[in-house]
């Protein structure tokens, strides 16, 4: 490693996008790597996304997850007028309540914050947005999911300093190796 690089890992910022394509079906990864830390005894903060099914396999809403608790809030239940609509039904009110959770977390001063939200609202700069850049600015490592037509402005918002990863556990686990130890 040359004196540069050392010197740019020394002061990289300890937060990284895990990016995902919109059409991607199995978006288990950052569920999967907080319960492999959390087994660990790695104190692990944050939310994660569970979209429920049907019998027949179809989403009939969203629920957030707060890591540390389990905690289950439905942030999503589309009704037949939205559905066929094809208007949001996100259900800002409790979006609003998840965002104890992150505060909890910062409060909390954890080890690491998983967060499955970079949405709509977040990108408006609204949702969990002051959370986000709080946990940023608190300098708690944070690996937050990123939908890949969104990539951009995650980067422009946070000033490009952050890495940006594959949304794949492996990738997750190298990033988590180097975070840990800032």
């Amino acid at each position: 490693m040359s004196e540069n690089d050392a010197l740019a890992e020394e002061y990289a910022a300890n937060f990284a996008a895990a990016v995902y394509a919109r059409d991607m079906q199995n978006r288990d990864a950052l569920s999967q790597f907080a319960a492999e830390l959390r087994a660990q005894g790695v104190r692990v903060g944050g939310l994660v996304q569970e979209v429920l099914r049907n019998e027949e396999g179809r989403s009939t809403g969203i629920d957030i997850v707060e890591i540390d608790t389990g905690r289950r809030i439905a942030i999503n239940r589309p009704t037949k007028e939205t559905l066929d609509s094809h208007s949001c039904s996100l259900n800002t009110s409790a979006l609003t309540e998840s965002t104890e959770a992150l505060r909890r977390a910062i409060r909390e001063n954890m080890d690491l914050i998983v967060l499955e939200k970079f949405g709509e609202q977040e990108q408006k700069g609204q949702g969990l947005s002051d959370e986000i850049f709080m946990a940023i600015a608190e300098e708690i490592p944070l690996l937050i999911a990123v939908p890949e037509f969104a990539l951009d402005l995650w980067q422009e918002r946070s000033g490009e300093m952050g890495q940006t990863l594959s949304y794949d556990v492996d990738a997750f686990r190298q990033w988590w190796a180097t975070a840990r130890q800032r």
